[in-house]
């Protein structure tokens, strides 16, 4: 039975938990109908939660409004509620707070702020991730993929720029092995980029 005094005793964490669940619910179901209505049921926890400063919360906000799930896409709430996430120091908001700085959506471009924030999470994620659990190694992969991606591209340090593919490619398919295999494009992203920044990639075993 939900007990709201116990809810404000850990954070929001047992919304956040029944969000988790009718998200991923909403991910595995069939039925428009049901998938609707288990994604606006996942907002509603999410919005209890994020009310208590749950920084994941905050952070499955900007999912949702990001890519559509309740409604079409609003990046100006995604923007916000990612945002408040950062603000509240949760890695993931920061690094999708900088993609949308770098794409322009719900802000003006600014790549210079997209890669503040892509340092920034790096750092929170050093601290919070544990390196041996697989969806924090995505995490940290993720992190890592963008911080290659702005060297290689806007930063100009193609050395800087492989060193950080060369950890992606080590973490997401540490990811992948352990079964997140939705990974495996980003994975395959992160060794492309080896290849582009290292040279003809010889020493480099696809």
């Amino acid at each position: 039975m939900y007990n709201e005094e116990r809810e404000r005793e850990v954070g929001g964490d047992i919304s956040l938990d029944i969000g988790v669940c009718a998200y991923r619910g909403a991910m595995r179901s069939k039925d428009p109908v049901e998938k609707e209505r288990l994604f606006d049921h996942a907002m509603r926890w999410y919005e209890r939660s994020a009310g208590m400063g749950n920084t994941q919360a905050a952070t499955n906000l900007g999912y949702i409004f990001l890519y559509g799930r309740v409604e079409a896409p609003d990046y100006d709430k995604a923007f916000d509620w990612f945002a408040k996430g950062a603000e509240l120091g949760n890695e993931e908001s920061c690094y999708k707070l900088g993609d949308m700085y770098r794409s322009g959506k719900g802000c003006e471009r600014d790549p210079g702020k997209a890669m503040e924030l892509y340092r920034k999470a790096e750092v929170i994620a050093h601290r919070t991730c544990n390196p041996e659990d697989p969806q924090d190694q995505a995490v940290l992969a993720s992190i890592d993929l963008r911080l290659a991606e702005q060297y290689e591209h806007i930063a100009g340090g193609s050395a800087e720029a492989c060193r950080y593919y060369r950890r992606a490619v080590e973490n997401f398919e540490s990811a992948v092995d352990a079964g997140l295999n939705w990974y495996g494009k980003t994975l395959d992203s992160a060794r492309a980029g080896v290849l582009r920044t290292e040279g003809d990639g010889r020493d480099f075993e696809l």
